[in-house]
C-alpha cells in the first residue's frame, strides 16, 4: 500500500501531505539522534575492549614472563652451571660421530628403565632433588623443568617421564646451537607425554668467561596457566577474551574449540597492526555478524631468540555478541518509535479535518466536470466560495460553451478527412516495404499489410503494441533516442531488427518523418517507411568476416618470421664458439657477439674484410682450399686446428668448421672457431702431472715396503700373542710370541682357532669367537703344548676389505696367568688383614656367649635350681653355644682362600654373613646400623667371597672414618638390571684433592700401620672383574657414600665390558 498514488482521493492526499510534513524532519531528528547514539555506544564499548584487551594480554605476558624471570634465575644457579659443564666435558676430544653414539647408548639406557617415575643412576641426585623442590613450589604452573647440554643431551630434570635427547627440538635450535643470548618461547602445542598442551620456556646456560651458550634451562609451561589468566577477563553475559596468533589462528579461547572458530580476512588485517586498538569485523570468530573486538599484542617484557611463538606473536582479543552490546541501543529505538507514533496519530487526526474543509467545495467541482467531459454539455456548475475554486467553476462553465460550439464544426471536417483516406489507403497497404504510423506515445496506429506478412502479426496485434516491442531485449534505448531524434529533427532514420511474431530476426533500415503542431508543439504522429536489409547485412557480414580471418592471418604469419628471425639470431650470438659468415669469396658478412669477447673484432669493423686477415699466413693456402670444398658441394669440413690473431695481435691456438649454409644463388659459409688456449695448456700440465705422479708413486711403493717392514718387526717382537683368524676362525697369521706356549708358527696356520682353547672354555666362548663382525674384549683359558693351561685375555676386532667387506679378525692375547696369581696374593693379604682387625671383635664376641656359658654351668652344679629353671639354663647355654659356632664358622669361611665361581646369590644373605662379623664393632664406636634391603631382590651372579671382601673393607673403613660416632646406612635394590649396594657413613668425608686417588695401589691417609693402601685398590678390580664399578660422593664434615654397581646377568656384564 502506497501512501501516494494517482488512484488517491485529494482528501487522503491532503491528509498524507500534512502527515509528511509533521513527521519527516521528526524522523530525520531521530535518524540522527540514533546513528550519534551508536557511534558513541560503538567508540565507548570499544574502548572498553581494548582496554580488556590490554589488561589480558598483560596478564599472559606476566605468566610467560615469570617462567622466563625463572629459568634465567636458573640458568644462573652456579652448581646447575656445574653439572652442565661437567657433562658437557665428556664430550671433549671425541668427534661429532664419537658423541652422537655416546648420546645414543644413553639414551637406550635411559628408555630402558625399569620404571618411567624413577630416575636412573647417572643423574646427578643433588641438582635433581634442587630442581623438584623448585618444580613442588610451581607445581601448578609447571610441568617440569629441564636443564641440557650444549649437545641437547639431558643433565638433569625435576621429573622423570621426559625424553633424554632434545637436540632436534626447535626450542634447543633456537637457544643453543642458535647461540642466541636472548630466552626463547614456543607455541602451545600438545605434548604426548604428559597428555596435556603445555608452553616451553627456555634461556641459555653461559659460560662466565667466555660468554658462549653451553646448555640451556627448560620450563615446560602449562597451557591451563595461560587459560586461567584468558578466563579471568569477562565482560557482560557473553563478554570474554581469547589468544590468537598474529595470522589469525586461534590459540586460546574459553568458550570454542580452536576448530570451531571462523575466521575472515577482514578479522586477520584488523590483527595486523600489532598495536591495541578495537574494530567492528564482519564475523568475530564466533559466528557473530558485524561485532565488536578489541585486541593488544602481548609484548614481552624483553626481546625473544628467532622462531619465538613459531615466527608470529600473540594478540589477545576481546569480543562479545552484539545483541548484548547494542542493548542499550535497541532499548532507545523503542522508546522513539513508541513516542513516534503518538506524533503520528495527532498529525493524522489535524490531517483528517483540515482535509475535509478544503475537498468538500473540490469534490463538487470534480463532479460537474466530469458530467461535461461525458458529453452533457449544457451542464452548469454552481459554486459559491469565493476563493479560486468558484473562479473554476465559471471558466469550466465557459469551456464547456466554447466545446459545444467547436463540435459542430470538427463532425463537419471529418467527414472530408474520411474521404481523403480511402483515396490512399489502397497505395499505401500495397507498398512493396512496410508502412508504419506511430501516435506520440510511440503506439503503432497503422501498418500496412506488407508489414503485417512480414512481422507475421495481425493488425488488431499490432496495435496494442509500440515501436519498441518489435526490437530485442536490451536495444529499446536505442529505439527511444530515435523517437527523441525524430521529434526534435522532423525526420530520422536508423538501422535495427524486427523480431517476428515467431521470433524470426529481421535486419531493417527505417526513414521516418513526423507530423508537429505547429501551434502548440509536440509529435501528433509519425510516418515510417521499413526496407528489409536482412540480405544485405549477411553480404556486409560475410565480407567482413573474410576481411578479418586474413588480417588475422597475414598478422601471425608476420609474428612467427619476427620471433623466429629474433630466436636465430639470439642463438647465433649466444653459441659458445666465434662465428663468422662469410661469402665464396671469403669476405665476412656477419659475426656473432661471441667472437667480439673471444677474437675482440667488432662486428662494425671486420664486416667486409676477408677472412685470411684473422688467420695466420701460414694457414691462408689451406683455408682457401677449405672454401673451395665447401663452395663445390661438401657439407661441411671436419674439425681443424689453426692458428689465428686476436685483435691486439696475440696468436691464439684454435679449432675450425667449415659448414654450408644457404642455396646457390645465396651461397654462405658458416666459419666456427673455437679457442683451445685452455686445453692446450691443461695438455702440457697433464703431462707435467704425469711425469709427477709416477715419480711419487716410486717413492710411496719405498715407503710402503719401509712401512711394511718395520710393522713385521713390531709384530714379531711384541710382548702380547698377536694373531689374525680367516672367516672360518682358522689361523692365517700369528706372531713369534706363540713360541711361549710351545707353538710353532707353522704348528698354528690352517688350524682352528678353538684347538688352542681348553675342553671347558671352547663351549662357554663358541658364541663369543664366532661373532667376528663385534670388537670384543674376553677372558679365556688356553693350552700350551705340553698341556698347561694359561688363562688369557683376548682382545679381537674385525679385519674390513676395501668396500667394507668383513675379511677375518685380528687378536690380541696377553698372558694373564702370572698377574691372576699375584692378584690373588694381594687379595689373600688383605683377606688376613680385614681377618686381623675383626680378631678382637671376635673374640669378645666368642667371650660374651662363653661367659653366659660357664655362668649357667656354675649354677646348675649348684643342684638349686627346679627343672623348668634347669631347661631355661640349658637353652641359654645351647644358644650361645650355636652363636660361637656361627661366628666361628663365617670367621672361617672368610678367611680361607677360594677358587673364583661365579654362582646365582642373594645379594642380601652376602650383606647378612658381612654384618655377623662387623657388628661388634657399631656398639664400642658408638655407630648406629640401618640396613634398607630391598624385597623380592633378583639373584645376581657373583663370587660371594669376592663380594663378601669388597663389603668387608668398606664396611671397615666406614668405621674407622667414624671415631666419633655418626651413623651408617647400608642399602640395596635393583634398576635398570643394575644391582645397587650402596654404604654410607656420617663421617669425616674424602678432600677433593684426595677423593681421584683413593682407588690407587698403595694410596692410604691412615697412619702408619693402620692399612696397606691396597683394600680399595682390590675391591676395585674385584667389582670390575663382576663388570660392574664402584661408584663414590663424598662430601667433608659430611660422610661419604660408596655405590657397588653390579651387573645382574654374567652376560650382560660381558657386554658392557666389551662396549
Amino acid at each position: 500500500m502506497t501512501l501516494w498514488s494517482r488512484s488517491h482521493s485529494l482528501q487522503h492526499k491532503i491528509i498524507t501531505a500534512i502527515v509528511m510534513v509533521g513527521l519527516l524532519p521528526l524522523t530525520l531528528l531521530l535518524a540522527l539522534t540514533y546513528v550519534e547514539e551508536r557511534r558513541a555506544l560503538r567508540e565507548m564499548t570499544g574502548a572498553n575492549f581494548k582496554e580488556l584487551a590490554v589488561e589480558a594480554a598483560r596478564r599472559i605476558e606476566m605468566q610467560v614472563s615469570r617462567g622466563m624471570n625463572e629459568t634465567q634465575q636458573l640458568a644462573t644457579t652456579p652448581f646447575l652451571r656445574t653439572a652442565v659443564t661437567e657433562a658437557n666435558r665428556t664430550y671433549e676430544g671425541k668427534d661429532a660421530q664419537s658423541i652422537h653414539g655416546m648420546i645414543k647408548d644413553w639414551q637406550q639406557r635411559w628408555r630402558q628403565r625399569d620404571k618411567r617415575s624413577e630416575f636412573p643412576l647417572f643423574i646427578n641426585r643433588i641438582v635433581t632433588n634442587y630442581l623438584i623442590r623448585w618444580h613442588d613450589i610451581r607445581k601448578s604452573d609447571y610441568v617440569g623443568i629441564l636443564v641440557t647440554d650444549q649437545q641437547g643431551a639431558l643433565v638433569v630434570s625435576s621429573i622423570p617421564q621426559v625424553e633424554y635427547f632434545y637436540g632436534k627440538t626447535p626450542w634447543w635450535q633456537a637457544v643453543v646451537k642458535g647461540g642466541s643470548l636472548r630466552g626463547y618461547v614456543s607455541e602451545i602445542a600438545f605434548d604426548p607425554g604428559f597428555g596435556t598442551h603445555v608452553v616451553v620456556v627456555a634461556a641459555p646456560i653461559l659460560d662466565d668467561t667466555k660468554g658462549t651458550v653451553i646448555g640451556a634451562v627448560t620450563i615446560l609451561l602449562r597451557r591451563d596457566t595461560l587459560f586461567r589468566a584468558i578466563a579471568e577477563v569477562t565482560i557482560g553475559a557473553t563478554g570474554h577474551a581469547m589468544l590468537f596468533s598474529s595470522d589469525g589462528v586461534p590459540v586460546i579461547c574459553p568458550v570454542l574449540a580452536p576448530e570451531e572458530h571462523t575466521v575472515r580476512p577482514d578479522f586477520i588485517s584488523a590483527l595486523g597492526g600489532l598495536k591495541a586498538g578495537w574494530a567492528t569485523v564482519a564475523d568475530d570468530s564466533h559466528g557473530r555478524r558485524n561485532a565488536l573486538i578489541g585486541f593488544a599484542p602481548v609484548r614481552f617484557g624483553e626481546s625473544l631468540a628467532p622462531g619465538s611463538l613459531g615466527g608470529k606473536q600473540w594478540i589477545t582479543v576481546v569480543r562479545q555478541d552484539p545483541q548484548e552490546t547494542y542493548a542499550p541501543l535497541a532499548e532507545l529505538v523503542a522508546k522513539v518509535l513508541l513516542y513516534g507514533l503518538l506524533v503520528l496519530a495527532v498529525l493524522w487526526g489535524t490531517g483528517v479535518v483540515v482535509a475535509r474543509r478544503i475537498a468538500r467545495p473540490i469534490q463538487l467541482l470534480h463532479d460537474g466536470v466530469r458530467e461535461i467531459g461525458s458529453g452533457r454539455l449544457d451542464r452548469r456548475l454552481e459554486l459559491k466560495t469565493g476563493d479560486e475554486i468558484e473562479g473554476l467553476a465559471d471558466a469550466f462553465n465557459q469551456m464547456a460553451t466554447n466545446l459545444q460550439r467547436s463540435f459542430a464544426q470538427i463532425e463537419q471536417r471529418v467527414v472530408d478527412v474520411h474521404r481523403l483516406e480511402e483515396k490512399y489507403r489502397d497505395l499505401i497497404e500495397h507498398s512493396p516495404e512496410m508502412i508504419y504510423q506511430l501516435n506520440r506515445s510511440g503506439r503503432f496506429v497503422h501498418v500496412n499489410k506488407t508489414g503485417l506478412e512480414k512481422l507475421k502479426y495481425t493488425l488488431d496485434e499490432m496495435l496494442s503494441m509500440r515501436l519498441w516491442d518489435l526490437v530485442p531485449r536490451g536495444q529499446e534505448p536505442l529505439v527511444l533516442q530515435y523517437l527523441e531524434r525524430l521529434v526534435a529533427q522532423g525526420r530520422s532514420s536508423m538501422e535495427t531488427v524486427f523480431l517476428a511474431k515467431d521470433g524470426h530476426p529481421i535486419d531493417v533500415e527505417i526513414h521516418a518523418t513526423a507530423l508537429i503542431d505547429q501551434e502548440r508543439g509536440g509529435l501528433v504522429h509519425s510516418r515510417a517507411f521499413v526496407r528489409d536489409v536482412t540480405e544485405r547485412h549477411r553480404l556486409e557480414q560475410q565480407l567482413q568476416e573474410y576481411t578479418t580471418k586474413l588480417e588475422e592471418a597475414v598478422s601471425e604469419r608476420t609474428q612467427q618470421l619476427v620471433a623466429s628471425q629474433a630466436r636465430y639470431k639470439a642463438l647465433f650470438d649466444l653459441v659458445a664458439d666465434s662465428v663468422f659468415m662469410v661469402d665464396p669469396g671469403g669476405m665476412i658478412v656477419a659475426v656473432n657477439k661471441r667472437e667480439e669477447q673471444a677474437l675482440g673484432y667488432a662486428e662494425a669493423n671486420v664486416v667486409g674484410r676477408s677472412l685470411l686477415e684473422v688467420v695466420l699466413s701460414g694457414y691462408h693456402d689451406a683455408l682457401r682450399g677449405w672454401l673451395t670444398d665447401i663452395i663445390t658441394g661438401q657439407r661441411k669440413v671436419s674439425t681443424q686446428e689453426i692458428m689465428v690473431r686476436h685483435a691486439d695481435g696475440l696468436e691464439t691456438p684454435a679449432e675450425m668448421d667449415l659448414i654450408r649454409v644457404g642455396v646457390a644463388d645465396q651461397l654462405l659459409v658458416m666459419v666456427q672457431l673455437r679457442d683451445i688456449t685452455d686445453r692446450k695448456r691443461l695438455e702440457r700440465q697433464l703431462q707435467t702431472y704425469r711425469e709427477e705422479l709416477e715419480h711419487n708413486v716410486r717413492e710411496r711403493t719405498r715407503e710402503i715396503e719401509e712401512t711394511k717392514q718395520y710393522l713385521e718387526n713390531l709384530l714379531e717382537n711384541a710382548n702380547d700373542v698377536i694373531y689374525t683368524l680367516d672367516t672360518e676362525q682358522r689361523f692365517t697369521y700369528v706372531n713369534s710370541k706363540i713360541e711361549a706356549w710351545g707353538y710353532r708358527k707353522d704348528d698354528l696356520l690352517g688350524r682352528p682357532y678353538l684347538a688352542l682353547l681348553s675342553k671347558r672354555h671352547r663351549g662357554r666362548r663358541l658364541k663369543s669367537t664366532l661373532d667376528i663382525g663385534a670388537k670384543q674384549v674376553y677372558e679365556v683359558e688356553v693350552v700350551t703344548r705340553t698341556g698347561e693351561p694359561r688363562a688369557v685375555m683376548v682382545s679381537v676386532s674385525p679385519l674390513h676389505g676395501v668396500e667394507g667387506a668383513i675379511l677375518g679378525v685380528l687378536g690380541i692375547a696377553r698372558d694373564m696367568t702370572e698377574t691372576k696369581k699375584l692378584e690373588q696374593q694381594i687379595r689373600n693379604s688383605e683377606k688376613l688383614a680385614s681377618v686381623g682387625k675383626l680378631a678382637a671383635g671376635v673374640a669378645h664376641e666368642i667371650n660374651n656367649p662363653l661367659g653366659g656359658i660357664l655362668n649357667c654351668l656354675y649354677n646348675l652344679r649348684k643342684g638349686t635350681l627346679s627343672p623348668s629353671r634347669q631347661e631355661e639354663y640349658r637353652a641359654s647355654m645351647e644358644d650361645g653355644v650355636r652363636r660361637v659356632q656361627k661366628i666361628v664358622r663365617q670367621l672361617l669361611d672368610f678367611s680361607q682362600q677360594h677358587e673364583p665361581e661365579f654362582a646365582l646369590t642373594d645379594i642380601n644373605h652376602v650383606v647378612d654373613r658381612v654384618l655377623v662379623l662387623t657388628t661388634h664393632l657399631f656398639a664400642p664406636n658408638r655407630i648406629v646400623l640401618e640396613t634398607v634391603l630391598g624385597h623380592g631382590l633378583p639373584n645376581v651372579m657373583v663370587d660371594r667371597h669376592m663380594i663378601e671382601q669388597v663389603l668387608m673393607n668398606l664396611v671397615l673403613n666406614a668405621v674407622q672414618a667414624m671415631k666419633d660416632g655418626g651413623g651408617l646406612t647400608i642399602r640395596t635394590s635393583v634398576v635398570e638390571g643394575v644391582c645397587l649396594i650402596e654404604v654410607r657413613d656420617t663421617g669425616s668425608g674424602i678432600p677433593p684433592a684426595v677423593l681421584p686417588r683413593i682407588f690407587d695401589p698403595f694410596f692410604t691417609t691412615k697412619s702408619e700401620g693402620e692399612g696397606t693402601g691396597l683394600g680399595l685398590s682390590v675391591s676395585l678390580g674385584i667389582v670390575e672383574r663382576h663388570g660392574g664399578k664402584i661408584l663414590v660422593d663424598s662430601e667433608v664434615g659430611k660422610g661419604t657414600t660408596f655405590t657397588l654397581c653390579l651387573p645382574v646377568s654374567r652376560e650382560r656384564s660381558l657386554m658392557e665390558r666389551v662396549s
